[in-house]
C-alpha cells in the first residue's frame, strides 16, 4: 500500500512505480527527466510575468513622457504665435499721414459788363407834326439796317455775337457740396486693441472654439490663416477678411471663428478709442502630426 504525502516527483514514488516494470521504456525516462521539466516551466513563466511587467511599467512612463513633451510643445507653440504676432505689429509700417483736403474756390472772372448798343422803335401814333421827335423808318429799311431795335436808345457794342457770349460767360456752375469723410481706420496705434484677459485669454478663447472641417482632416490639410479685421470704437469686431489663406474650408471656419468673438478693448491714440486694424493668426494642426 502506498504511502501517503509522497512526493510524486521523487525517486523513492518512481521506483515503485516502475518496480517490477522494464526501466528501460521510454516511460521511465520521460517520469525521470519530468520534475526537471517542470522546475524548468515553472522558471520561464515567472521570466515571462517579469517581463510582461516590465514593458507595462515601462509603456506607462513613455506614456507619461510623451504627454508632457505633448504640453511643452504645444506651449511652446503658442509662445512662438504670440511672439510672431508682437514682431508682425512692430513691423508693421506706419500710415503715412493722409494729405489735407485743398479747398479749391473757383475764382470767378470779371467779366465787363456789354451793353447792346440799341436804337428805340418809334412807336407809330397819331400826334401833331410840331411834336414828332423821332424818324420813323419803313419795313425795308429796318431790314437793310443792323442795328439793335430796344425802346430806348442806349450806346454799347454793335456786336450782337459777342454780347451773346458775354452773356453765356456769366452763367457759373455752382461747386458741388463735399461728401462727409468715413472716419479713418488706423493700423498702428499708439496702445493697440487687446482681447478681453490678454493674449492667453485670446488662445484659450481660440482653442475653445474652433471646430477643425471634416474635409480639412480626411485631406490632413493643415496649415495657418492670417484673418484681418478692424476693431470698431466700442470694441465690436467687424470688416473680417482672409489677409493669408491656406484652404477654402480652414478660411471659412477662421472667418466664422473672428466674426463669433466677443468685444475687444478698442485701440487708442492720446487716451481716445479710434477704429483700427488687427491681423490675427488661426493656427490649424492635426493632433496626430
Amino acid at each position: 500500500m502506498a504511502k501517503r504525502n509522497v512526493d510524486l516527483t521523487s525517486q523513492e514514488w518512481r521506483d515503485l512505480v516502475f518496480a517490477d516494470k522494464n526501466k528501460d521504456f521510454g516511460a521511465y525516462e520521460l517520469r525521470k527527466g519530468s520534475d526537471r521539466r517542470h522546475n524548468m516551466a515553472a522558471l520561464f513563466t515567472l521570466v515571462g510575468l517579469i517581463v510582461v511587467f516590465i514593458l507595462i511599467l515601462a509603456y506607462s512612463k513613455y506614456s507619461d513622457y510623451r504627454a508632457e513633451q505633448d504640453a511643452i510643445a504645444l506651449q511652446e507653440q503658442r509662445e512662438k504665435m504670440a511672439a510672431a504676432e508682437l514682431i508682425q505689429q512692430e513691423e508693421e509700417p506706419e500710415p503715412e499721414p493722409e494729405p489735407e483736403d485743398v479747398k479749391m474756390e473757383m475764382e470767378i472772372p470779371e467779366i465787363p459788363e456789354e451793353v447792346l448798343a440799341t436804337v428805340q422803335v418809334t412807336q407809330i401814333a397819331i400826334v401833331d407834326a410840331d411834336k414828332v421827335q423821332n424818324e420813323v423808318m419803313d419795313m425795308e429799311e429796318q431790314k437793310e439796317d443792323n442795328t439793335a431795335r430796344g425802346v430806348v436808345n442806349q450806346e454799347g457794342s454793335d456786336d450782337v455775337d459777342k454780347f451773346k457770349a458775354v452773356q453765356e460767360q456769366v452763367v457759373v456752375k455752382e461747386p458741388e457740396p463735399e461728401k462727409p469723410k468715413e472716419e479713418e481706420i488706423f493700423v498702428a496705434v499708439e496702445q493697440p486693441a487687446e482681447f478681453p484677459g490678454g493674449q492667453a485669454a485670446l488662445m484659450k478663447w481660440l482653442s475653445q472654439n474652433i471646430r477643425y472641417p471634416e474635409a480639412a482632416q480626411q485631406n490632413d490639410i493643415q496649415g495657418r490663416v492670417v484673418v484681418k479685421f478692424v476693431v470698431e470704437k466700442d470694441g465690436s469686431v467687424g470688416h473680417a477678411e482672409i489677409a493669408r489663406g491656406v484652404d477654402k474650408d480652414l478660411d471659412r471656419e477662421a472667418l466664422r471663428v473672428v466674426n463669433k468673438m466677443p468685444k475687444w478693448q478698442p485701440g487708442k491714440n492720446n487716451g481716445v478709442a479710434v477704429r483700427s486694424y488687427f491681423n490675427l493668426p488661426v493656427t490649424f494642426k492635426l493632433q496626430n502630426q
